[in-house]
């Protein structure tokens, strides 16, 4: 009987410190909405960790079936299906969401707003030829922004006093097109397209 309550109460235990450890996890989770917002392609297949000095971020969705998309044409994409195909994962970190112009959005990078601090960074690339498309990353100081001649670096906006805690941060797949060889390492790493209508995930 002794044996038998030691057990009972080692899982009660082991129970409650999985249930602390799901609470307290650092990650944040969102859906991952369809190329231009028309749907869900992945419940909470977006997710991100925010330290003081950078953000982790990690999206996983399903791959998208080559020619059922959009596609960007651009000196950085073949611009036309294949097998594998080219995406890239993009953070978006508004710094001061509210002197975004109505919903934070890529208008804002290049906002002649003086007020509006935000910048584009480049998390990972991928080519995906199987059914699931993951793409991990990180972001911080160091990493090159891209986003218009108003986006800031992670180093100037955390310089001028924002936290990366009160940012509202988008992530974003990419499509680049099949795979073509003359345009790597670019085709992995630089920005194409219109943000509208890539995948996306806002945490707020």
């Amino acid at each position: 009987m002794h044996r038998r309550l030691l057990v009972l109460i080692s899982a009660a235990a082991l129970l409650t410190a999985t249930a602390t450890a799901a609470v307290a996890s650092p990650w944040e989770r969102e859906d991952i909405s369809e190329q231009g917002g028309a749907g869900v392609v992945a419940v909470e297949g977006a997710k991100i960790f925010r330290t003081a000095n950078g953000v982790s971020a990690s999206v996983s969705m399903p791959t998208p079936e080559p020619g059922s998309y959009v596609y960007p044409q651009g000196a950085t994409a073949s611009g036309v299906p294949g097998h594998p195909e080219a995406f890239t994962l993009w953070v978006f970190i508004f710094f001061n969401p509210e002197e975004c112009d109505g919903d934070c959005d890529g208008a804002d990078l290049r906002s002649t707003n003086e007020n509006v601090i935000a910048g584009g960074f480049n998390a990972g690339g991928h080519l995906a030829g199987g059914p699931n498309l993951t793409i991990t990353g990180h972001v911080n100081h160091q990493s090159r922004v891209f986003g218009g001649d108003n986006a800031e670096s992670l180093a100037v906006a955390l310089n001028l006093g924002f936290d990366l805690a009160d940012a509202e941060i988008h992530l974003a797949v990419a499509p680049h097109g099949a795979l073509d060889p003359d345009l790597l390492p670019e085709q992995t790493s630089t920005p194409v397209g219109d943000p509208n209508f890539w995948w996306l995930a806002i945490f707020k």
